[in-house]
């Protein structure tokens, strides 16, 4: 039977592919490498946010996008790539496609330079040629001029298949490489002063590379990219959901793998350099992440008591994993603690120093699993909050990623809601800040009660004035407050639902939180410095988050910081400085992990901490 064949182009990517009847077009923009919005759901239908415009597309909708989109954007041609079949050619336009550095990018320099202690040491040597009365062998010659006696204990065979003929092809002048005190590579004449390494942060919505002098410790270049492996869930468990299978997981680990080399390929053409030179990948992520990408079964760390394959920090070589650097290069990883406490965690512990201070200090990097560390007098205590993608922007009605279009920003002035979108372009949604923003604001003026029930319009009146009040309306779901709106058809709202998960979110951490302080005998007006880490928490309003109980009301403002990409940094630091491996198996060692699950306490705490207002402390 003959198999019908359609020709699928992806706008504005102008991208072309030929694919079978009856391949969904999210599969089609797999195959595209076409970037479309993440499914929350893993590609079930359920959450609408996977929207694309169809081009003279006369296709019957589905139940699910009956469900999901609006008749008049119905007719225009918007369907739900999960859910849109593809039976004939088809033009289709990808929303939302911007270009540019993510701001996680800009957030990966080191507070302070990071002192070099290289993992990667090189030795040139001039060895003596043999003659008739000096017939050492040629690997003698060499050992016998190396500075540690320790460095010929493992030897490569290929090194030793290579080194006669490199050895007379080049004068005898040659270039050893070692790494943790082992001979990696032997290379032609003086390369002694050329290494780079690259330093990879692993995150569940976000791929950031920087390429860095292994000697120096400058950084070259940095390039970033979305994870590809967001279209089959925006969060850890609908990803270990989707790897259930063997096909899958491989798939997955594809996807990362050629992400990363897509990232090398770009700093080595943006720094000119030659991608033999990078001997060294440092890289780090959360548990699951850090699964995926070595293809690891992460299956048991959705169910309790949530279990990893390995925690360990453990180094590879990179042809086994598919890192195209130099043949002999290697992948190190930092160590996990535990299935949602993450290396990516550890690494700004190693960034901030916090694993030095004797006054208590909190780190915190609000993610869709939310690690919380907190610190004093070399005792550490984490946990992972389950916060969920609120924050992110899904599960949020018109949530979306912090990109042109995106309510980044909303304050309130002479009693109307300004904000502020990227891009300066109509708005489409908004992003978490701008969704703390303007529920913080909300509850400022009153229209937001500490409980978290939005006000009726009649109710608001004599708050906040008809203007305002105007803007709370009834829909199909329930009451919503409309931000802004730029047609008839086209609005970006707050509804109750998106309160409740904000909710939700900031009710776990703020539970996590306050049992941490518990657990070591403090209370939160004793905390000295709160780090908040990643790229969310470092565009959040402190005001914002502190009114919506994500800053506990007892730590004052002064002492927030914002600690950047810690994460990304930490992996700077293990790429520049040997000890760091050691540093980091000892402070894992000593972190005690509480799983806020098992606490008898946890549900008081969580329930507590949902409220907003009076009721949050």
């Amino acid at each position: 039977m003959k198999v019908l064949i359609f020709k699928i182009k992806f706008l504005p990517h102008n991208v072309e592919v030929f694919v079978p009847a009856g391949t969904s077009v999210v599969e089609a923009a797999d195959l595209a490498k076409v970037d479309i919005e993440p499914t929350p759901c893993g590609r079930r239908g359920t959450c609408g946010k996977c929207l694309i415009l169809c081009h003279d597309y006369s296709g019957i909708p589905t139940i699910v996008e009956k469900e999901k989109i609006d008749d008049t954007k119905l007719d225009q041609g918007w369907r739900l790539a999960c859910q849109t079949a593809i039976l004939q050619d088809m033009v289709i336009e990808v929303p939302g496609q911007t270009e540019g550095k993510l701001i996680k990018a800009l957030l990966s320099r080191p507070k302070t330079a990071i002192e070099v202690l290289p993992t990667v040491i090189k030795y040139f040597l001039k060895v003596a040629p043999p003659t008739m009365t000096d017939q050492r062998a040629d690997w003698d010659r060499v050992e016998d001029l190396l500075p540690d006696p320790e460095l010929q204990q493992e030897l490569d065979l290929t090194i030793l298949r290579k080194l006669p003929e490199l050895m007379r092809n080049n004068n005898f002048e040659l270039t050893v490489v070692t790494y943790r005190g082992k001979v990696i590579s032997v290379e032609a004449g003086d390369t002694a002063t050329v290494g780079y390494g690259c330093a990879i942060d692993i995150g569940t919505t976000t791929v950031i590379c920087s390429l860095h002098d292994l000697f120096t410790g400058q950084e070259i270049t940095v390039a970033s990219a979305f994870n590809p492996q967001r279209t089959y869930g925006a969060d850890v468990l609908s990803r270990i959901d989707f790897s259930q299978t063997d096909d899958n997981l491989k798939k997955l680990q594809t996807l990362i793998i050629d992400q990363v080399n897509t990232l090398i390929d770009q700093v080595i053409s943006q720094s000119g350099i030659n991608r033999s030179d990078i001997y060294l990948i440092s890289v780090v992520g959360n548990t699951t992440m850090q699964h995926l990408f070595l293809r690891l079964p992460a299956k048991y760390i959705a169910t309790p008591p949530f279990v990893g394959a390995l925690y360990a920090g453990l180094s590879f070589d990179s042809v086994d994993l598919g890192i195209k650097i130099n043949d002999s290069g290697k992948v190190t990883l930092l160590p996990n603690v535990a299935g949602y406490v993450g290396a990516d965690i550890v690494a700004g512990v190693l960034a901030t120093n916090a694993y030095k201070y004797d006054a208590p200090c909190i780190l915190i990097d609000v993610g869709t699993n939310a690690e919380i560390i907190l610190a004093a007098h070399g005792i550490l205590y984490a946990c992972s909050a389950a916060a969920g993608p609120a924050f992110e922007g899904a599960n949020i009605c018109y949530g979306m990623r912090a990109e042109k279009g995106a309510i980044d920003r909303v304050w309130q002035e002479d009693g109307k809601l300004h904000y502020h979108v990227i891009g300066e372009v109509p708005a489409l949604g908004f992003c978490g800040s701008g969704l703390v923003d303007v529920i913080a604001v909300l509850i400022n003026i009153g229209i937001i009660d500490f409980s978290g029930r939005l006000l009726t319009s009649e109710e608001a009146v004599p708050i906040v004035g008809d203007i305002l009040a105007g803007c709370l309306q009834e829909n199909d779901d329930g009451l919503e407050f409309v931000i802004v709106k730029n047609s008839d058809f086209q609005k970006v709202s707050l509804t109750q639902r998106d309160i409740r998960q904000v909710q939700l979110a900031k009710g776990a951490i703020l539970a996590g939180i306050r049992i941490m302080v518990k657990e070591m005998s403090i209370k939160l007006e004793d905390i000295e410095l709160f780090n908040l880490a990643g790229s969310f928490g470092n565009v959040l309003n402190k005001k914002s988050a502190q009114v919506i109980g994500l800053i506990p009301k007892a730590v004052p403002l002064s002492k927030v910081e914002y600690a950047g990409n810690s994460a990304h940094v930490g992996a700077q630091i293990n790429l520049l400085r040997a000890d760091s491996e050691e540093i980091v198996n000892s402070l894992v060692k000593n972190i005690r992990y509480i799983e806020l699950s098992d606490r008898s306490d946890f549900t008081e705490e969580f329930t507590n901490a949902m409220f907003f207002g009076e009721c949050e402390d």
